[in-house]
Order: structure tokens, then C-alpha cells, then sequence
């Protein structure tokens, strides 16, 4: 029988995640403002909270103005090809995916 050993996570303080909510709050408020679509939100990191958005007009705007970046790209069987893109809004991870048919 193989013994297995575990990695224990990093020990996250009440404030830290506390801060992280409140700074998920404040940027979906903005992008909600900006009339951004929130799809989810993941805090697997209190240092980089991610906010997933629906992909719209407002995302191309934002790579073509060089305030976005695509940072990933791929194919899904059945759907196509797709690329993801991604910027940053008060310490919050936003992203979104592109399917291109």
C-alpha cells in the first residue's frame, strides 16, 4: 500500500479574504455599470480573484485600445475555435472567451 502525502494550502487570514470580497464587490459594481455581463466568480486565490464576463463589443474594445490582452486560444469539439482574453480591475482577474465560428 503506497502512503500519500498531502500539501497543506497556504494559511489565508479572515482579513485577507475579506479584502478579496470587497475588492470582487467593487469591480463587479464597474463592470456592471459598464453594462459587462458577470457569468462567475472564482476566489480558488485571495491575490488574484477571477470574475468571468460574457464576451461583447465592450472586450473588443478594451484589446483594441491595448487595455486587454488575449492570453489563450484553443478548439473544442463541436464548437470551434476559440481565444480567451483577459485585464485587470482593482486586483480582480477579468475574463472572457471569444468563440469564433
Amino acid at each position: 500500500m503506497t502512503r500519500q502525502t498531502y500539501t497543506a494550502l497556504p494559511r489565508v487570514s479572515n482579513q485577507q479574504l475579506l479584502q478579496a470580497v470587497n475588492g470582487i464587490s467593487e469591480a463587479m459594481v464597474a463592470l456592471a455599470e459598464n453594462n459587462f455581463v458577470i457569468l462567475a466568480v472564482e476566489l480558488s486565490s485571495v491575490m488574484r480573484p477571477t470574475i468571468r464576463v460574457q464576451h461583447s463589443s465592450q472586450c473588443q474594445r478594451l484589446i483594441e485600445r491595448g487595455e486587454a490582452v488575449h492570453f489563450g486560444f484553443g478548439r473544442v469539439d463541436h464548437i470551434g475555435r476559440y481565444q480567451q482574453g483577459q485585464f485587470n480591475l482593482g486586483g480582480c482577474r477579468v475574463v472572457w472567451t471569444e468563440f469564433k465560428h
